[in-house]
């Protein structure tokens, strides 16, 4: 029983240390604005468009490339 009591404050403890360094405008973690959050999420998605343009250009290209090495129609 003692070693559930000592678990539990245990994990109360380290909620307590978490809630420190989180809590908005006291603890030590800095919370990205607004802007910056819009700003990264058009780097996600330009970034994203831009990959699965590669992706589709090298499925293309390689799935040429192995056409001509097998010389048959797919």
């Amino acid at each position: 029983m003692e070693k559930i009591r000592s678990t539990y404050k245990d994990f109360v403890k380290y909620l307590s240390d978490v809630w420190n360094e989180v809590r908005p405008g006291k603890g030590r973690v800095v919370w990205p604005g607004f802007d910056m959050i819009k700003q990264a999420t058009w780097v996600v998605i330009v970034s994203s468009f831009g990959i699965g343009l590669f992706i589709g250009a090298m499925d293309l290209l390689l799935g040429e490339v192995l056409k001509l090495i097998i010389g048959g129609r797919m």
